[in-house]
């Protein structure tokens, strides 16, 4: 070793190993499984009473980690309290906490973790330390709430032995057989729930795991690639997909959990393709979802012979029992309970908690129990604020602070949201929180249908809400997915959008590399004369191009938006299509104190059939939306359609007019057109029009709502 500065200290290295002491617990000591840190004596003594032998650098780790117990201690800290007076590589820390693990004995794989690039935590066995640092009297929670929150849920973890049994292969400390398990079944059956013990048996083996759930996702390779990054706790950007594989699997091997999988079907390929097969081979990824992988997976040259598929199904009546008595269910109440449920692990949940609050199982619950027994669920809300919040979570993706601030009251907002992240049937992420889908829909239908009115003011207010967000410029693409999540129950929308593919297509502006990929869209998509057009003004000064890619970086869509209020008399004759609505705009386009952008999507080609389904097409679509909640100063936005018969419920059904004498037809291509003014009515007030938006509720509604 080299020296490298003065000690800051002198340091007590241990006596010899191999003397008993005798001893009484003082407020210098930390009980760790059948260890014991004496930290007066700079010992750590098992339990027959004698020294464990430590090394001396080893014995410094163990004690910083001992008097920071419940906190993570980063590596950088380690390094600079235990090598203050010389120059080591990383090895030594590395090489130092294996030593105090292995000195701990049987508690040191699950007291002593390893938080992958950031540091160290030592967790003593009862969750709390018995000592601060130099002596002090007051205890420290050495685990967060989450951690106390799954130790309390592991003990109602019931059945499932086949099914964990398989499972146990990936955390296994050998590199095991079968690199990717495929984890499903119908929502409420558990899956999250295995996951979670699996995590856990994960983390008493030492056994490195990550998870990200796919529900609080955009459905978007860019979205999973930065939250596997956030999970393996790598800073800065993610950079190349090759770059971020080579950082999470550097050392050790490592489990990656992907839940709710389902959510990324429209990403799926790529996941298959590209995510998994870069993974480095000691790497083992666990997809969990409510479908059965298809033939894409199992007939795969890759996967098909790699992966192991794990269907959950319902609980037998033994195993349903067990749950019940650790949820607290009497047994004389479980024969009642057995006949309602059917081996349903969510509804055995949500019927226990019914029982324990009534002391007796209820009757007439109906033919969809879960249904029922949700309905319950916001009739038993604490307050109508409380019952307002959970209203609030069926109805959003992703339910923050934020949004129940603005949405149902400021100053309650924290503690409603910690009281929905209690609720067994919603689940806690990194965006927010969200319920399990069975309940989602259960809770949002009953309001639909119950209280319409209640109904659209909640709409009115997380719409007011999102749009704050947009303005502010807050995670705009998530943002976006929020706002189309909103109509998915539009039977307009639902004719036109793909729900199910949202975000999994991104758009953005065309760049050099782009034109032969827009030439394939032009010729493929537009008759002769509409391609002589576009050529036209593809280019043009007053012309935005911006065009739709897959993952893959293949163009799937180009849409041209020309500022009208920019063009010149000689560009616009050349089009009949923007010579007809200049002329039946007339002067409003050119209003010197209006002081307004006019923009019109003169050419929106999709990849494919544009009145299919088609996740370019609203891809493309969105781009429109986003350009009217943004644009500074946006008056006029003319949307130019081709088969504007088969369009305009759409565009009028949202507030567009077709621009009267502006139909024609281009090579048998028909075309119409379409025109919003943005300053009679903004975005906020069009929004709000759609959902027919009525009065607040007076103070005796139902609900409590502050929309703002």
């Amino acid at each position: 070793m080299k020296v490298k500065r003065v000690p800051k200290r002198s340091r007590n290295f241990p006596k010899s190993p191999g003397l008993k002491i005798l001893f009484k617990p003082s407020q210098q000591t930390i009980v760790i499984g059948d260890r014991t840190v004496d930290l007066s004596r700079e010992v750590l003594i098992d339990a027959s009473g004698s020294i464990v032998p430590l090394r001396p650098r080893a014995w410094l780790v163990l004690r910083f980690l001992a008097l920071h117990a419940g906190r993570l201690v980063g590596k950088d800290e380690l390094m600079d309290e235990v090598w203050a007076d010389c120059v080591v590589t990383e090895d030594s820390l590395v090489q130092a906490v294996g030593d105090v693990r292995r000195a701990l004995g049987n508690a040191g794989r699950t007291a002593l973790r390893t938080l992958p690039r950031r540091g160290y935590m030592l967790v003593t066995g009862d969750g709390r330390t018995d000592t601060v640092a130099h002596g002090g009297s007051a205890a420290t929670n050495a685990t967060s709430l989450g951690d106390r929150l799954r130790a309390d849920a592991s003990k109602r973890f019931v059945g499932r032995e086949a099914e964990l049994a398989l499972l146990r292969e990936a955390i296994s400390p050998t590199l095991p057989r079968t690199p990717l398990f495929f984890v499903h079944g119908p929502g409420g059956i558990g899956k999250t729930t295995l996951l979670e013990r699996l995590r856990a048996e994960a983390a008493a083996g030492a056994i490195a795991l990550v998870s990200i759930d796919a529900a609080g996702l955009p459905p978007k390779p860019d979205s999973i690639v930065a939250a596997l990054a956030s999970a393996f706790g790598l800073r800065g950007p993610a950079g190349t997909l090759e770059e971020l594989a080579s950082g999470w699997f550097s050392s050790d091997r490592r489990v990656v959990v992907i839940d709710s999988f389902e959510y990324l079907e429209p990403v799926s390929g790529w996941v298959r393709d590209t995510l998994l097969p870069m993974l480095p081979s000691q790497a083992t990824v666990v997809l969990a979802g409510r479908h059965a992988p298809g033939t894409h997976w199992t007939a795969h040259p890759l996967w098909g012979e790699a992966m192991r598929c794990i269907g959950l199904d319902s609980l037998s009546p033994a195993e349903s029992a067990r749950l019940l008595d650790a949820y607290g269910v009497a047994e004389d109440a479980h024969a009642g309970v057995l006949d309602l449920c059917h081996g349903h692990p969510l509804a055995l949940v949500l019927l226990a908690a019914e029982v324990r609050r009534h002391g007796q199982v209820p009757s007439g619950l109906g033919p969809d129990l879960v249904r029922a027994l949700t309905r319950r669920c916001v009739a038993q809300a604490p307050t109508l604020l409380h019952r307002a919040a959970l209203q609030a979570c069926a109805r959003t993706r992703t339910t923050t602070v934020s949004l129940l601030s603005e949405v149902v009251d400021a100053a309650s907002a924290p503690r409603l949201f910690e009281w929905l992240g209690e609720q067994s049937y919603v689940s806690v992420g990194s965006h927010g929180l969200w319920p399990h889908d069975l309940v989602r829909d259960a809770i949002d239908e009953e309001l639909r249908w119950q209280d319409p009115q209640t109904s659209r003011t909640l709409q009115h207010a997380v719409n007011h809400h999102l749009f704050r967000r947009l303005r502010e410029g807050q995670d705009i693409s998530r943002t976006v997915v929020e706002l189309q999540f909103l109509e998915r129950h539009s039977p307009l929308m639902q004719r036109y959008f793909d729900f199910s593919a949202l975000g999994s297509v991104s758009v953005g502006p065309a760049m050099a590399g782009d034109a032969n990929g827009i030439a394939r869209l032009r010729d493929a998509g537009l008759p002769p004369r509409e391609r002589s057009l576009f050529d036209h003004w593809h280019g043009h000064s007053a012309t935005r191009t911006l065009v739709a890619r897959r993952r893959s970086g293949e163009l799937c869509g180009v849409t041209l938006i020309l500022r009208l209020d920019r063009l010149d008399d000689c560009s616009a004759a050349v089009d009949p299509v923007v010579t007809a609505v200049r002329r039946v705009l007339g002067d409003a386009l050119h209003d010197p104190a209006a002081a307004a952008v006019s923009l019109m999507s003169r050419f929106t080609v999709p990849e494919g059939e544009r009145r299919a389904l088609n996740p370019a097409m609203n891809a493309l679509q969105i781009c429109h939306f986003m350009h009217w909640a943004t644009e500074p100063d946006l008056r006029f936005w003319v949307v130019v359609a081709v088969h504007p018969d088969h369009f305009a419920p759409l565009l009028e059904g949202s507030r567009f007019k077709r621009l009267p004498d502006c139909d024609c037809v281009i090579d048998g291509l028909p075309l119409g057109c379409f025109v919003h003014d943005w300053q009679a009515e903004p975005w906020i007030d069009w929004r709000d029009h759609l959902i027919d938006v009525p009065p607040l509720p007076t103070e005796d509604s139902r609900l409590i709502w502050t929309a703002r």
